[in-house]
């Protein structure tokens, strides 16, 4: 009898806390929810202003009118203005990042997989234009003054997996016989990233002109481009 009452009891016990964590865990979930839901519609304003008054012209105090919250709130969530550009260009670069290895592992040849890629770096500039500038414009010496930033380590972590994608490509394509087997993996990747930003870039700012001037689309100007840009690597020109 003894023994089923202390059974009981236990059983009692057992159920009032696991009912007790089911509930904590609960409420925890909520306020990561809603914190979550915070950060992203200040990301989200951050980002329109980015965009509209360009990074260093737009203020805490614009991003506060336009997201409709306080100053406080938006320091409660970001330690600064540059810690909302760096989860901006954060979230960016792991989107990037999926497209890239989703291009590179939906194509087994080499040029459908490289024109897969740069479709994946046209989207990025598209929805990330401000990102992308800055990440262009930041030397190593700002990089690693911020070093100590979460946000920064995963940027730097996120741009070493997308080389490192890149690199297995190209690696690809010298052992299929599609890429020389004279150039460097590792430099080439740097020589590529570059070369396509540069041709996106001109794109978004003299596209028009460019585009009127020769009576080409858009789509046919930048596949001119990607094609120049990659042959200088193929043994075979595309």
């Amino acid at each position: 009898m003894l023994f089923l009452l202390t059974g009981m009891r236990l059983c009692s016990i057992l159920t009032v806390y696991f009912l007790e964590l089911r509930y904590t865990m609960g409420e925890t979930n909520k306020k990561e929810a809603v914190a979550a839901l915070h950060r992203a519609r200040i990301m989200t304003a951050a980002e329109k202003l980015f965009s509209e008054k360009g990074y260093e012209q737009t203020t805490i105090e614009d991003i506060s009118k336009k997201s409709e919250y306080s100053r406080r709130t938006i320091y409660a969530y970001y330690e600064s203005k540059d810690d909302i550009l760096h989860r901006i260009i954060e979230k960016g670069l792991q989107a990037l990042k999926t497209d890239i290895e989703n291009a590179v592992n939906d194509n087994a040849g080499f040029t459908d997989a490289y024109r897969a890629v740069c479709g994946a770096m046209r989207k990025y500039r598209r929805e990330y234009p401000h990102s992308l500038e800055r990440l262009s414009q930041s030397g190593d010496e700002e990089i690693g003054q911020t070093v100590k930033s979460d946000a920064v380590k995963n940027i730097l972590r996120l741009g070493t997996e997308i080389n490192e994608t890149l690199e297995a490509l190209i690696i690809r394509g010298q052992e299929s016989g599609e890429v020389r087997k004279d150039i460097v993996p590792t430099l080439t990747v740097y020589v590529l990233w570059s070369s396509l930003d540069s041709l996106l870039a001109l794109a978004g700012t003299k596209g028009k002109f460019i585009c009127a001037q020769n009576g080409v689309t858009e789509e046919e100007f930048l596949d001119y481009g990607f094609r120049q840009i990659v042959n200088s690597i193929l043994e075979v020109r595309i």
